[in-house]
């Protein structure tokens, strides 16, 4: 738990925007979420709903699928 009592869900999401040279207003756009709450969770500040999670994924994933496997929801967000 954080010193603010919020729990700290670990999250491999800035690593992953980054190894596909993503900003995180690209991933805003593709994501339909806000760049506030994609940085608010990379910095582990908040734990977003598992839509906004789902949203996310599928926005990491614009350009691979239907052509590649992608990102799983467990390879961005392993803790849920």
């Amino acid at each position: 738990m954080s010193e603010f009592g919020l729990v700290t869900v670990g999250n491999n999401l800035k690593k992953i925007r980054l190894q596909l040279g993503l900003t995180i207003t690209d991933l805003s756009r593709r994501a339909n979420v806000s760049t506030k709450v994609i940085s608010q969770t990379e910095r582990f500040l908040v734990d977003p709903t598992p839509v906004t999670k789902n949203k996310i994924v599928i926005g990491l994933n614009a350009d691979i699928l239907p052509f590649g496997s992608g990102w799983t929801f467990k390879d961005i967000f392993p803790r849920g």
